[in-house]
């Protein structure tokens, strides 16, 4: 097994990002874990981390090799937890609390389907993109959007999302082209939040950052919203691209300044670093991981 315990400090490593950090969740000392680790990576005959005294990072190698050994051990812990409960699928509860609409629009058919697969499992998922209190309300996995600089947390990247620009084909046709983003001034500007002074910042093509401050004629925190705003004519609003991208697909919105990019939003699934996380918890941010990585 010493081997199937090298993958695992690899994989813990990988997500504390740290030796150190690794090292103390196991219960290990630190160079006991950074054996491990230099003990797979001479089976192996490659860098899987780079690493100097002020820097960390998996190497394009290692990046693949993460992907591999997360699936291997879900497999294994999920195999192992059959033959424990002499039972072909896990079972418990299970407690998740996801973002509104990203959890609706990707998230809630990775989660069925996983329901359907594990019968035996008890899952309750709140969608809500209030910020929970992990620990104290007693959730195993919370999904946000962009991480929280929480320490006592540890976080799975799940994917990437971006901000777009659109606008109703009917509202483009009867107003000025935007072209660039000074051209937003001459246009009506629909607002994620409270502030009525919008401020975007779009980088160009050539990687050039600009900033406009802009009047808001309608605000709401409510992401929907917000779509069925720009779709009924009403102005050019800035929204997540899980939320866009199904109505430009349809034709029911166009998105304007498409080559000025804003910068991507991780999308992270977390849980304490406190907690022992269970088998049944395991695989199911295992299969989150797999469902998403290529969204």
């Amino acid at each position: 097994m010493g081997q199937i315990e090298d993958l695992r400090a690899f994989v813990r490593i990988v997500e504390f990002e740290s030796i150190g950090k690794a090292a103390e969740a196991a219960g290990i000392a630190k160079s006991a874990m950074s054996r491990k680790l230099r003990l797979l990576e001479e089976r192996l005959q490659t860098e899987l981390i780079t690493r100097t005294t002020r820097q960390w990072a998996l190497s394009d190698t290692g990046r693949e090799f993460y992907d591999r050994a997360v699936d291997i051990l879900a497999a294994l812990d999920e195999a192992e937890a059959q033959v424990r409960c002499d039972s072909r699928s896990l079972s418990g509860d299970i407690r998740l609390s996801v973002p509104l609409h990203f959890g609706r629009m990707v998230l809630a058919p990775a989660l069925l389907d996983f329901a359907a697969a594990h019968a035996g499992l008890r899952l309750t998922v709140d969608f809500d993109d209030r910020i929970v209190d992990v620990i104290g309300e007693n959730y195993h996995l919370v999904v946000r959007v962009s991480q929280p600089p929480d320490s006592s947390l540890i976080a799975r990247k799940l994917t990437e999302t971006r901000h777009v620009l659109c606008a109703s084909p009917h509202y483009l046709a009867r107003n000025p082209p935007i072209e660039t983003p000074a051209d937003l001034h001459h246009h009506r500007i629909i607002q994620f939040g409270p502030a009525r002074h919008a401020s975007w910042t779009l980088q160009s093509p050539t990687g050039a950052k600009t900033t406009v401050r802009l009047l808001a004629v309608l605000n709401s925190g409510d992401g929907a919203f917000l779509i069925d705003a720009a779709a009924s004519g009403l102005g050019v609003a800035r929204v997540p691209d899980y939320l866009a991208d199904p109505e430009i697909r349809t034709g029911r919105l166009v998105r304007v300044l498409h080559s000025y990019g804003h910068e991507p939003r991780g999308v992270h699934v977390l849980y304490p670093a406190t907690r022992h996380l269970p088998v049944r918890v395991r695989v199911l941010l295992d299969f989150l991981v797999r469902r998403t990585r290529d969204l």
